[in-house]
């Protein structure tokens, strides 16, 4: 790993909150235990570890893989596409889960005033009961996609169940907003063969996401503002062919149509922010 690599590292660490980093640190030990204590019992019979390890670990691995939005391997490259990043932005800002009126419209001026462009991934219901805030979304230039017709997860669903789910949801958006809709992101981020698979039926794309600042988590604003601009940080290490960082923020909180507990620390937190997204103009 590079020196840049590293310190992006570093600046993606300080986005993670510390119960989250305490979550994966007992998943990890307790997995070290639980693999000491069978090498331990099984002492005489290596060979039979190693053969349950060779088994159970390919299983962990795709358990994480699907969890783990960041982790796009053996994803196919058409499958993926790249938000837009206008030239003067310095990150691009995703939203799911909206829209929610009195949060989504109060995003959207904000980010007019500070002429910032952003992503949308709508849920159908909300979409079709607050049409006004998607087509404001559309006439004033950001990016709408497609979040599902509900908040489900992909597991334990087929690809035809799937399938058929994206492809009512994506022509009733289509129908509401008057255009092509052609990019979806799964609930979580998670993902499996299925949905994959289902995703290509569609004839979706997949957009997933760089850094998760746990915004839902209602932390306080200034909380949420050291992480944003820890993100900020991170682009400002990306190279000049790399697109530039994504982050995913809510302007809704999964199925529920009400006003999400952390509506007001991201507004305030946005409002102090958005001025520095746009790269700074050089003196005339």
């Amino acid at each position: 790993m590079n020196a840049s690599r590293w310190q992006r590292f570093q600046k993606s660490q300080q986005v993670v909150p510390r119960h989250v980093k305490g979550r994966v640190a007992r998943w990890t030990g307790g997995c070290l235990l639980v693999l000491g204590a069978l090498g331990w019992t099984m002492s005489v019979q290596p060979l039979l570890l190693l053969g349950l390890l060779m088994g159970v670990l390919p299983i962990a691995g795709y358990v994480i893989w699907c969890l783990w939005p960041r982790w796009q391997w053996f994803v196919r490259a058409e499958r993926l596409v790249e938000l837009p990043c206008p030239a003067q932005q310095r990150l691009r800002l995703s939203f799911d889960d909206g829209p929610t009126p009195g949060l989504t419209d109060a995003i959207l001026d904000l980010l007019a005033a500070h002429q910032v462009q952003a992503s949308f991934f709508v849920l159908l219901p909300k979409a079709q009961q607050h049409a006004d805030l998607v087509r404001r979304m559309i006439a004033e230039g950001h990016t709408v996609g497609l979040h599902g017709e509900d908040h489900r997860a992909p597991f334990f669903r087929s690809r035809d169940e799937l399938a058929a789910s994206l492809g009512r949801s994506k022509l009733a958006l289509e129908a509401l907003t008057g255009t092509g809709i052609g990019v979806y992101r799964p609930s979580h981020g998670w993902k499996n063969r299925a949905l994959l698979g289902a995703v290509g039926d569609a004839k979706l794309r997949l957009s997933f996401w760089n850094f998760g600042v746990w915004d839902t988590d209602a932390p306080p604003s200034p909380v949420l503002l050291a992480r944003l601009h820890a993100v900020l940080d991170a682009a400002g290490m990306v190279g000049p062919t790399e697109p530039a960082p994504l982050v995913i923020l809510h302007d809704g909180r999964g199925d529920e149509p009400t006003l999400p507990p952390h509506a007001a620390t991201l507004l305030e937190a946005l409002r102090q922010f958005l001025p520095a997204v746009r790269q700074p103009q050089p003196p005339a």
